[in-house]
């Protein structure tokens, strides 16, 4: 009889089964872990989001009178994206360095799955969780013109800021600035932007307890520098700042800066206004994993993905908004 290749993977991962790989995958990614946006599980194909607006508050009458006619109702429709992973590895480049773990050597052997299939199913759903990290903000946005490509754009989904970009006419503020921001009070100073987002959003939106500015971490590590007071003369920190911890609050409002937002914007909301859908549920989500050995003869294994992915914004006007435009 032919011998047995010790690596032989013929497991299909389908539907229910396919959990333990793709949602963890989706759902570590940094802005769904830490609730910066509102999840939304088991959207078949579309998602509709509700909005009552209005006041249905009248003065005192002996008549009944209805109120509704000062409510008004929108609505908004999440559509998730088909998205899928194929990508294609040769068994050799990993089995010196997983086999050798798998008997136990190494001192990261607790991290590495026995089962092969595991290994490399969670070796692409960490690619999957930092592309819908990425795709959450980033997606058809560039963060230096608002265009769909470059800037750190990723075709994955429309995201945060793409949706902004084409809504920005029903914006509670948003403001276009020119270049990078710095680390100073000037005219391309982080502390004049935040100055400028909340002191021009919305009345609803600054008086909203739950109202929270978002950034990037490279707009957190500026927004440091300058509060730390730099002194241009000595080239210096101010010492009363050393050792200090980050800002996590502007004029009041918390600071949060999910791993994949863009560079140069700040926006200032309610985190439950941004949204994101996915189909976690379905046969539609499938994780498999090939040995092409038996079909082809070759070393390779395929690992394929397939799931949805979607963000929707539920109200434009109450969010306020500045970001880099050229």
């Amino acid at each position: 009889m032919p011998e047995q290749n010790s690596l032989n993977i013929t497991s299909t991962y389908a539907g229910e089964l396919a959990l333990p790989y793709i949602a963890p995958a989706i759902l570590s990614a940094n802005s769904i872990a830490n609730n910066y946006v509102v999840l939304h599980e088991g959207v078949k194909k579309k998602m509709v989001l509700k909005k009552l607006s209005g006041s249905s508050l009248k003065a005192f009458g002996c008549d009944f009178t209805s109120t509704t006619d000062d409510m008004t109702l929108t609505e908004v429709v999440l559509d998730p994206t088909e998205l899928m992973v194929n990508e294609q590895f040769c068994k050799n480049d990993f089995r010196q360095d997983w086999e050798a773990l798998q008997t136990g050597a190494g001192f990261i052997n607790d991290q590495i799955p026995p089962n092969f299939q595991a290994f490399l199913l969670l070796f692409l759903a960490n690619k999957v969780q930092e592309g819908i990290e990425k795709a959450i903000w980033h997606g058809n946005y560039n963060s230096t013109d608002g265009s769909t490509s470059g800037g750190g754009a990723v075709s994955t989904f429309d995201g945060v800021m793409r949706r902004i970009f084409v809504g920005q006419s029903d914006m509670g503020y948003d403001l276009g600035v020119a270049n990078a921001f710095t680390a100073d009070a000037s005219a391309t100073g982080i502390l004049t932007h935040l100055d400028s987002l909340v002191g021009n959003a919305p009345d609803v939106t600054q008086n909203d307890p739950n109202a929270t500015i978002v950034m990037s971490r490279k707009s957190l590590f500026l927004l440091q520098r300058a509060m730390a007071g730099l002194v241009d003369t000595s080239g210096g920190y101010s010492p009363s700042f050393v050792g200090a911890q980050n800002p996590t609050t502007f004029l009041g409002f918390p600071i949060v800066t999910p791993a994949g937002m863009a560079n140069d914007t700040l926006l200032l909301s309610r985190l439950d206004n941004f949204h994101f859908g996915t189909d976690l549920a379905s046969d539609f989500n499938h994780a498999l994993v090939v040995d092409m050995s038996q079909t082809d003869a070759s070393d390779n294994v395929r690992v394929a993905m397939r799931f949805t992915g979607g963000v929707q914004i539920g109200d434009l006007g109450s969010i306020a908004c500045v970001r880099r435009t050229s």
